[in-house]
């Protein structure tokens, strides 16, 4: 039996938290722990979810809250923070996040440029505090929300190569749309085989502390439309990427991740890097 941690889960309803965007309130702790079960994952990050345009859609979780929960159920839950650098100084909070015992950051939404002065200071804080960054990135000014950078991801090398201390893992649509070289930049998820790879692959190519969250159907969506493609990319960088769902088969329950990634015929050793020993080493916690 192959170990299996999620690095993308939600909670969307604990206590006095319910989200009230589309489904996601159905999401109780025992509907997450059915949902792990079902699926044969041991362990998840628990990711809050909180920003000024998240609030603006029905969308909130507390890093208080989900600190709450993880400690309810420290076998199967792993607290990252999360907190709206929009609101002010937020050094003492993100601190005291990590000494309550967060070991990441994320997922951040906040809907401003990556190479904002306010993520500058983030990151920096991240790297002084040795916790990964999760972001979620838009694919246009359009998005409700999510994190911005130019159509050549140049924000994100940039700060790639200022903040070489801070493992930076991506996630979305638009993260996910960059591993083709081709696509509309409107679309949420291009479809079609990948002719030519794009900045996505180009860019975990060359930076360490650059890593893929496989999960939602950004994640599905990019390995599936193209199945040569995806066999040769989870290969390529089987040390780079991540496992997580964002609890895509939850809804939807014909989309699995861990039933497309058996189709792709990894080795053992690449199957568990994805599945496990990658979140391990960048969060520093080893759960095997």
């Amino acid at each position: 039996m192959v170990f299996r941690i999620d690095c993308h889960a939600h909670v969307g309803c604990y206590k006095d938290t319910k989200w009230t965007n589309g489904r996601w309130g159905e999401l109780t702790p025992d509907a997450l722990f059915a949902y792990m079960d079902r699926l044969g994952i041991d362990a998840a990050v628990l990711l809050p979810a909180y920003s000024w345009d998240l609030d603006k859609i029905g969308i909130r979780t507390t890093t208080e809250s989900a600190l709450d929960l993880c400690r309810e159920y420290p076998d199967k839950l792993i607290p990252f923070c999360v907190l709206e650098v929009r609101e002010g100084e937020f050094k003492d909070k993100l601190k005291r996040y990590r000494d309550e015992g967060c070991v990441g950051y994320g997922e951040h939404t906040s809907k401003i440029q990556i190479d904002h002065p306010l993520n500058l200071r983030l990151f920096r804080l991240c790297g002084k505090l040795e916790l990964p960054v999760l972001m979620h990135m838009a694919v246009s000014e359009d998005d409700d929300y999510g994190i911005l950078d130019t159509l050549n991801l140049d924000g994100l090398e940039k700060i790639l190569k200022i903040y070489s201390d801070v493992n930076f893992i991506l996630h979305g649509q638009g993260w996910w749309r960059f591993i083709s070289a081709t696509f509309d930049p409107q679309e949420q998820y291009p479809k079609g085989k990948i002719q030519k790879s794009g900045r996505a692959v180009q860019l975990l190519e060359e930076y360490e502390n650059l890593y893929g969250d496989l999960s939602a159907y950004s994640g599905y969506n990019a390995l599936s439309r193209d199945i040569e493609f995806g066999k040769k990319f989870l290969k390529m960088f089987s040390k780079k990427l991540i496992f997580g769902t964002d609890m895509l088969a939850f809804f939807e329950p014909e989309k699995s991740h861990i039933d497309l990634l058996e189709r792709f015929d990894l080795s053992m050793q690449e199957y568990e890097n994805i599945c496990h020993r990658n979140l391990e080493k960048i969060i520093g916690i080893k759960l095997t």
